[in-house]
């Protein structure tokens, strides 16, 4: 589920992030605000050594189970809060 929200900002502002946006290969305007938005939640979010050498790995491509999903996910939020 999602949430929409709008935000009011100068025509120039606008302007700026919208070429920032597109310079730096975002879709659009929504798609940069988002990331920009998880950088500030989740930035100093330390990922574990054993998640990152799992990802490098030529096994990475592919999917996990959806309980392997959800056990992964539940335990990055339980990380995350303890920050």
């Amino acid at each position: 589920m999602t949430t929409q929200i709008n935000v009011r900002v100068t025509k120039d502002f606008f302007e700026q992030v919208a070429s920032y946006a597109k310079a730096h290969g975002f879709l659009n305007v929504q798609e940069f605000l988002r990331e920009v938005a998880r950088e500030k939640i989740y930035g100093d979010f330390e990922v574990r050594t054993e998640y990152l050498e799992r990802l490098k790995s030529k096994d990475a491509t592919t999917y996990l189970s959806e309980i392997e999903a959800k056990k992964f996910e539940k335990e990055l939020e339980k990380r995350a809060k303890l920050k």
